[in-house]
């Protein structure tokens, strides 16, 4: 992410609590797991996932993997800018 211009050194992972679920207007899942186990939804709160490889599952040699790292990152700046895209057209 540093490559990028991210500093993501002081960030952590969240647990997904059901008040995080019914304040949010959209959830992303990028795993299977997380997709077929999201809880139940308020009706007012859309879903969509994406099927991103999880890099930390990764083989090879060390550029190999570092290369795989940089693909999911891109695919994710990629989808995100997309999303971001649709939500700007819808407002207008």
């Amino acid at each position: 992410m540093r490559e990028s211009g991210v500093d993501i050194s002081s960030q952590v992972s969240k647990v997904i609590t059901p008040d995080i679920v019914h304040w949010a207007d959209l959830i992303v899942t990028t795993c299977g797991d997380a997709d077929e186990h999201c809880p139940a939804l308020p009706t007012k709160t859309k879903k969509i996932h994406w099927p991103i490889r999880d890099p930390a599952k990764a083989a090879g040699t060390e550029d190999e993997i570092i290369q795989e790292f940089q693909t999911v990152r891109d695919e994710i700046r990629e989808r995100v800018f997309e999303l971001l895209n649709e939500f700007r057209e819808t407002v207008n």
